[in-house]
């Protein structure tokens, strides 16, 4: 009986009930959506840093990171070549040597960092080849080729086949210069990374700074799963205490930090927008309260007990939410999936986050289990928000509520 009372209550003010169940289902669609927005950001973040820059993981000479010198070697880099690509889990592995240089083309030069590496290898950990927009990946040049980004081929005003010049230092301390042409142009989703990074042949930059072929000053490895990347790191810093082997969450400034952070940023932003709602929820059932005062008092004077009185105007509350919430979670859920397939374009506003080291067209995901918890969130809203109202309705005089007009 008190299920039929409280829901034919609800609809007594069909604009009123209207109004408020708009009101859930748009503010959970906006929170749930900035959620899946957000956490689409961050997972192509993270899938950027892994493919572009850092892969899982990556060994260094433990004093290279400080200063990028140049002398600060793996030299037994081959070796552990073999054994990270005997391993199950490991997708591939690439030597890289690295070397800060000054680029100059005929129209401007400035600082690079100039990274050399075996064709072959690389496409297998960051798919490099993959992001040729221009020229060929390492093909079409009989002497020293260089992939260049879109960004610098704009700023340098350098096309395919055009020269540049490399001036570096070697092991000794010598000031070298050599000369390049551009084989490719390559653009990747991260602006900082392309401003910074070209690449050459390992054995062309190790035969200009007299490094051994076996030298690396960098190898990054790439897994079959992003959850592995700490626990291999761990297993082979335990196997080479004189290098350097550390997780992409480590090599990443701040990314962990975003990580942990963006596990908690839906509940912070749904959070917000139901307080909110709260308040407006409790605003209706008083007003629905204090307009069926004479009701509520016969209804007492009758005989129904203080139980289902507050049972009564809880459910009215827990209806309109349930309403709501569900049709709110309905669109963003058919908004974050079609958006997950097709892409949300920033527009102009993308190239400023690209610039930042985010990608311009976002593919917003949410969880199950994130899902789950608003809903669950929801109801816990809709039951705080009853408690006022209700607790009004107990209050109220039965006798003096008769004489109400």
């Amino acid at each position: 009986m008190i299920l039929k009372i409280a829901w034919r209550n609800i609809w007594r003010n069909k604009i009123r009930s209207l109004v408020v169940i708009i009101a859930i289902a748009l503010g959970l669609w906006a929170g749930t959506f900035a959620s899946g927005f957000y956490e689409g950001m961050i997972g192509q973040k993270i899938n950027d840093v892994i493919e572009n820059e850092y892969s899982h993981f990556q060994f260094h000479h433990k004093k290279f990171r400080d200063e990028l010198a140049i002398k600060e070697v793996i030299e037994n880099g081959e070796e552990i070549r073999e054994k990270l690509n005997s391993e199950e889990k490991v997708v591939g592995s690439s030597g890289r040597v690295i070397a800060t240089a000054m680029i100059a083309s005929a129209n401007k030069s400035g600082g690079i960092k100039a990274v050399g590496v075996l064709p072959s290898d690389e496409a297998v950990v960051t798919q490099l080849n993959d992001k040729i927009v221009e020229g060929e990946y390492f093909e079409g040049i009989k002497r020293n080729p260089i992939l260049i980004s879109k960004k610098i081929a704009d700023d340098y005003h350098l096309d395919v086949k055009n020269k540049l010049v490399l001036t570096l230092q070697d092991v000794d301390g010598e000031i070298i210069s050599a000369s390049f042409r551009v084989a490719g142009i390559y653009k990747s989703n991260n602006g900082m990374f392309d401003e910074m990074n070209v690449f050459v042949q390992r054995s062309d930059l190790q035969n200009i700074v007299n490094l051994q072929p076996s030298e690396f000053h960098e190898i990054a490895v790439l897994l079959t799963e992003h959850s592995l990347a700490e626990q291999y790191a761990k297993k082979y810093a335990d196997l080479y205490p004189n290098l350097e082997v550390l997780p992409w969450l480590d090599l990443a400034v701040g990314m962990r930090y975003m990580v942990e952070a963006s596990g908690t940023f839906a509940y912070i932003f749904v959070g917000i927008i139901l307080v909110a709602l709260l308040f407006s929820i409790v605003n209706t059932m008083l007003m629905a309260v204090m307009e069926r005062t004479r009701e509520i008092g016969m209804l007492k004077a009758v005989g129904l007990n203080r139980r289902k009185i507050f049972s009564m105007i809880m459910l009215e509350t827990v209806f309109l939410s349930m309403i709501g919430a569900p049709l709110g979670l309905l669109i963003a859920y058919g908004f974050i999936e079609r958006l997950g397939k097709v892409g949300f374009d920033l527009g102009s506003v993308g190239e400023a986050y690209s610039e930042m080291g985010f990608a311009a067209v976002i593919y917003p995901e949410l969880g199950f289990e994130t899902y789950l918890s608003i809903t669950i969130m929801v109801f816990c809203m809709a039951f705080i928000a009853a408690i006022y109202p209700a607790r009004k309705a107990l209050k109220l005089n039965a006798s003096e509520a008769i004489r109400k007009i």
